[in-house]
């Protein structure tokens, strides 16, 4: 992972600012107040989601003076792709993820700023169930007022807090101490049911006697008092006495206490080495039976991978059935079809040919005679001369209707053109005027109506004729419709006729495609007998294989078992000289103190505070058992009732009790003390190579109980051992820078941010600091396994100049 750029606009000191960085160490020089750290700030800002009050305390404080809205933009590169990752400052506030896609970035899509989260901690190799900001707070960038942090704390159980807290192991001690108070609870509650027990079991054992010793009560309460006063007197001339033989005591216990634990630890050491030895034992085993049955596993994997093929072949020669019986079905169908097709064409043709047949004699019968046809043509001509024969019929009835008319007026003596009396009549009288022309007319109209009666009738026969032809040509039009039928039958026996043919082509195919998929399919005869001996191998060879899977994992381990066991004796031998220390302190102890005479005092002292305490609750006793003993009596049985239910009550609260202790001191107590010293131990190791670069002295660095920086040397042929106050400035700067640096290691963080991290260090440890963050960078394997891609400081020390892989003056930059 690397990070390429960063660009800042009105972000506090930088109006428009871009920075490039190049791989390995980056150090950002220039004087106080160009914005140095601000650029570290940025990043975890916009990349690891740093909450901006974080740095400054208010957002608006962020944003550069005189405006409103602040962008930060980094470019990083993780597998050979470009990332960039955005983030504004202001409202609306938005934090977007883009991918280098053909030279452009595509932002991508998510729901929320969570989901924006989890795929940077995917791409940052950071997804350990922390958020990204604490990550980059606690470790990875942690604020220049805060480098030290929880490393310089005074008061141990706030440190070890802290640093459980950085290294994800604060859950369990938090789960410890949370079911402290389940615990307490399930404990009280235990006690309040047994108190309350205790008397309800004395009543019902006393009660037959209750009436008499009431009696007796007043007597003894006064005689008991007296005695009560003597014993309690002389009860604290012990408990002075006791005082000092207690401390000598505590002093012998406390020695005793640690040698126990001493003699537990190596114990459980040679228990452990014993497990590790034998487990050691097996893994020599599995290699042996590993080797052993290799060439079983062989032989099986290559029957199973043969019994495969064959099941492939099998599931073939399934689908070669499938489309056999496919084919026949096809080959009957259209046997079958071709059968009924073959019978339908003849029937047809037949029936074709006695119809053809039918409309041939049909239409000899249709041909229409000359005179007829002649007769038909003149019926046009006969309608127009009947016509106009009819019109002069009409204009002769006009001529008749008006001389009867001007006959009738001439009688009158009135003229019948002007209706007035006529003065020009000739000498003949006006009927005879009219009478010949009436004559005349009515002749004419007479030779008119024969004629027209004439025109009417071969009107009549043109007529019959012309529907004769019209009958017909009706019926001929219909003769022609029934032989285009014909024709078009015809046509559909030849296309039907052709099809047959091309399905009797389509069967002989499908014959030819049955009798090879037949010679095809016979090709698996043998297949079954195959198949059983590849199963026959498998199952010879199958105890083998399962042997070797089962060992060799077994097997693999034998070589880290070897070392854990060499690294368990040497810690064991530790442990016996610290055990050999202890048991002559505790020697010393014993012989200044008399635990007879303590014993003795301490039984004296136990005798009389039982009388003491025997006495008070006669007493007490004497004044309850006057005022309840008649209500004692008759709640008798509701007691003994009472007494059952809450002896059940006790069991159950027991077993509850006995669960959260074993989860407490069996779990949750020793996994958070088991990581803790885990990571202790991984982190120191690291860290006191780390330290020897930069210190270059000849001093151990280790990371003690309750996370407490700690400096072993020797001195005048002594081991001897500093921490806190202890120090100097410089040791406890290189110890942190150290320590911090092989935190980063462990939580697998690939870059790394250090804000004057040569403060309170002198020139010598300032020059190798320089050197070791560079040895960091390119993995050298005196200082660590690991290496980082990028590494990220602000410094002025000329130290780093030589090392640097870039030197980013930001006072130089507009």
């Amino acid at each position: 992972m690397q990070i390429l750029s960063i660009h800042l606009k009105n972000i506090k000191s930088h109006r428009d600012t871009t920075l490039n960085f190049a791989p390995g160490i980056n150090v950002l020089s220039g004087p106080n107040g160009v914005g140095k750290s601000t650029v570290f700030e940025a990043i975890g800002y916009a990349l690891f989601g740093v909450d901006a009050q974080s740095f400054v305390g208010k957002v608006e404080r962020f944003v550069s003076i005189g405006a409103k809205r602040g962008e930060i933009g980094v470019t990083f590169m993780v597998d050979e792709e470009n990332y960039q990752v955005s983030r504004t400052v202001g409202t609306p506030s938005k934090w977007l993820l883009a991918k280098e896609v053909g030279g452009d970035f595509e932002v991508e899509e998510h729901k929320d700023i969570k989901e924006t989260e989890a795929r940077l901690k995917e791409l940052l190799g950071l997804d350990n169930g922390r958020s990204l900001a604490e990550q980059f707070e606690l470790v990875i960038g942690p604020f220049q007022n805060e480098f030290l942090g929880p490393f310089v704390e005074k008061r141990p159980t706030t440190r070890r807090n802290k640093f459980d807290e950085i290294l994800g192991i604060d859950s369990w001690r938090k789960t410890f101490s949370e079911t402290n108070a389940l615990q307490k609870a399930i404990k009280n509650r235990v006690e309040v049911l047994e108190g309350a027990i205790g008397p309800l079991k004395d009543q019902v054992a006393a009660l037959p006697g209750k009436r008499v010793a009431h009696k007796a009560a007043k007597q003894d309460h006064a005689t008991t008092a007296k005695e009560l006063a003597d014993k309690q007197q002389k009860l604290q001339q012990l408990f002075d006495q006791l005082k000092a033989l207690d401390d000598r005591e505590q002093a012998l216990r406390q020695v005793a206490v640690e040698v126990e634990k001493l003699t537990e630890r190596i114990d459980n050491g040679h228990e452990k080495i014993t497990r590790h030895k034998i487990l050691i034992v097996e893994a020599e085993k599995s290699r042996q039976l590993v080797a052993d049955n290799a060439a079983g596993k062989q032989a099986y994997e290559q029957a199973k991978q043969r019994l495969t093929g064959l099941r492939e072949q099998q599931k073939q020669q399934r689908c070669l059935d499938q489309e056999l019986a496919a084919l026949t079905n096809q080959s009957s169908a259209l046997s079958a079809s071709i059968e009924t097709e073959t019978k339908g064409i003849a029937v047809a043709r037949q029936e074709l040919v006695a119809e053809r047949e039918a409309l041939k004699q049909k239409s000899a019968l249709l041909n229409i005679a000359e005179t007829v046809q002649q007769r038909a043509e003149q019926l046009p001509q006969l309608r127009e001369t009947i016509k106009q024969r009819r019109d002069q019929l009409g204009r002769l009835d006009g001529r008749r209707f008006g001389l009867e008319e001007g006959r009738d007026k001439l009688g009158e003596g009135v003229c019948p053109f002007f209706q007035e009396k006529c003065l020009n009549l000739a000498e003949s009288p006006s009927a005879d005027v009219f009478s010949v022309k009436l004559d005349e007319l009515a002749g004419a109209r007479s030779r008119v109506q024969e004629e027209l009666l004439d025109l009417e009738r071969q009107e009549a026969e043109a007529v019959k004729a012309h529907e004769q032809i019209q009958a017909f040509v009706v019926q001929r039009k219909a003769v022609e419709e029934q032989v285009g039928q014909l024709e078009g039958r015809g046509k559909e026996l030849d296309r039907r006729e052709s099809a047959l043919s091309s399905t009797q082509k389509e069967l002989e195919l499908l014959r030819q495609r049955l009798a090879a998929k037949q010679e095809e399919l016979a090709t698996f005869a043998s297949l079954t007998a195959e198949i059983e001996t590849a199963e026959a191998a498998a199952k010879r060879h199958q105890q083998a294989r399962d042997l070797y899977v089962a060992h060799q994992g077994q097997a693999a381990k034998l070589e880290g078992l070897q070392l854990e066991l060499a690294k368990f004796e040497a810690f064991l031998k530790q442990l016996q000289g610290e055990l050999a220390t202890k048991q002559e302190e505790q020697k010393t102890l014993a012989e200044h103190y008399d635990a007879k005479a303590h014993q003795s005092l301490r039984d004296e002292k136990d005798g009389l505070g039982r009388d003491v305490g025997s006495l008070e609750m006669k007493l007490k006793g004497l004044a309850q058992e006057m005022t309840r003993l008649a209500a004692e009596i008759d709640a008798l049985k509701a007691i003994e009732q009472e007494i059952i239910a809450k002896q059940a009550q006790i069991k159950a609260y027991g077993e509850k009790e006995e669960l959260v202790k074993f989860l407490r001191n069996r779990v949750f107590n020793k996994v958070s003390a088991s990581l803790s010293e885990r990571f202790r131990e991984e982190i120191s190791q690291r860290a006191n190579q780390i330290y020897r670069i930069i210190a270059e002295v000849d001093e151990e660095l280790a990371w003690g109980d309750n996370y407490q920086i700690v400096l072993r040397d020797m001195a005048d042929g002594e081991l001897r051992e500093r921490a806190d106050d202890q120090l100097s400035g410089g040791q406890t700067m290189s110890a942190v820078v150290a320590l911090r640096l092989a935190m980063l290691q462990t939580i697998g963080a690939r870059i790394a941010f250090f804000d004057e991290p040569t403060s309170n260090l002198d020139a010598a440890r300032r020059e190798n600091l320089a050197h070791a963050f560079r040895a960091i960078d390119v993995g050298k394997e005196e200082v660590t396994e690991h290496w980082y891609d990028q590494l990220f400081l602000i410094s002025h020390d000329v130290a780093f100049t030589e090392v640097t892989d870039q030197m980013i003056d930001l006072d130089r930059i507009d």
